[in-house]
């Protein structure tokens, strides 16, 4: 027997005065008022309502009976209100990993309007490049740069990047612009070491169908995309970087891209990631639906326009393989091997 639903029966009746009367107001039929109601009786062992032809009234136990249902049906309705508006409300506390040059400039400039709109809700940011990563796991959300080839959560992509080949002013006037990809073999490029070892010093451009791999020479490797930022500002080389993170360099003329006429292919995608039903609670439906939004208004505001290319962008070679040290030279090697045995 559903107690809360049999006392929620007899208040009605002794409000409406009668069974056929609360049946109505309830939208339920009368026998199965009169039947809950009976069952409830049975249980405390004890009659609660006198019945006539006329009307009901309540016995001395149901007059002991009644206000504490009453009390009861109120302190659970205000209870489920309260739940309710928590639910509503963004609080609590939500962990979230990211890419760090992601977190640093794209997302940590806006977190301080998102937590003056969400006061109640507390983050605990984490910085995260991989899956495999432990802070992954703890992560209620993620935001994530690269290709991905998770199963197990919800992924959305929320940018598709290009990469922009950049320097500083005072660079490019001390060593001259290049006018074609090739130029670049003449030029300091600063080069980005994956997690896993692997160096990307095989930079790829395309125009009008035409593609120019170019095996840059890098005097400085670094495994951190800030670190390569750093010296390029300070005019320490070339830097192949991700446009919405350089937005503000380049707008107050620190940085200044060169070969705008090419296309820097293996642009990297930006995910948004959240396990299966997170968004049912209302702090990370707050956070994903801020970074939904954000990525939107980066991509309409790109430092030069608009990019048109909107399909997410294919997995190079280099991602699935597993090898570590200069992709340029691993894939001079295997274009070797390749040629030998087509001859």
């Amino acid at each position: 027997m559903d107690k809360l639903r049999a006392m929620q029966y007899l208040v009605q009746v002794v409000r409406a005065g009668g069974f056929a009367a609360a049946a109505r107001e309830l939208d339920v039929s009368p026998p199965a008022v009169t039947k809950s109601i009976a069952a409830l009786e049975r249980t405390f062992g004890v009659q609660l309502l006198r019945r006539d032809s006329r009307h009901v009234s309540l016995t001395a136990d149901g007059e002991l009976f009644v206000p504490i249902c009453v009390r009861t049906l109120k302190d659970l309705q205000d209870a489920e209100e309260t739940l309710s508006a928590t639910k509503a409300r963004a609080s609590g506390k939500l962990v979230v990993g990211m890419s760090s040059i992601i977190a640093q400039h794209c997302v940590v400039p806006f977190l301080a309007g998102f937590s003056a709109r969400h006061p109640q809700l507390n983050l605990d940011l984490r910085i995260v490049h991989e899956l495999t990563e432990p802070n992954a796991a703890l992560a209620d959300v993620l935001v994530l740069i690269g290709w991905l080839e998770e199963r197990r959560l919800i992924a959305k992509r929320v940018a598709q990047t290009r990469f922009l080949t950049c320097a500083s002013p005072t660079y490019w006037k001390s060593r001259g612009l290049p006018k074609e990809p090739d130029d670049l073999h003449k030029h300091n490029c600063l080069a980005y070491r994956l997690p896993r070892g692997l160096v990307l010093d095989l930079w790829k451009y395309q125009r009008a169908g035409q593609v120019r791999d170019v095996a840059v020479q890098s005097r400085i490797i670094s495994s951190d995309r800030d670190w390569m930022l750093e010296v390029a500002l300070g005019g320490g080389g070339v830097v192949r970087v991700v446009d919405l993170t350089v937005r503000k360099f380049i707008e107050d003329g620190l940085l200044e891209p060169v070969l705008q006429d090419w296309e820097a292919l293996e642009a990297p995608p930006i995910y948004l990631l959240y396990r299966r039903g997170a968004r049912s609670t209302a702090r990370a439906r707050a956070f994903t639906d801020f970074i939904i939004g954000l990525f939107a208004d980066l991509e309409a505001s790109r430092p030069l326009g608009p990019y048109a290319k909107t399909d997410t962008a294919p997995k190079p070679a280099w991602h699935r393989s597993r090898r570590v040290g200069s992709n340029a030279r691993l894939a001079s090697a295997k274009r070797e091997i390749m040629e030998k045995a087509t001859q």
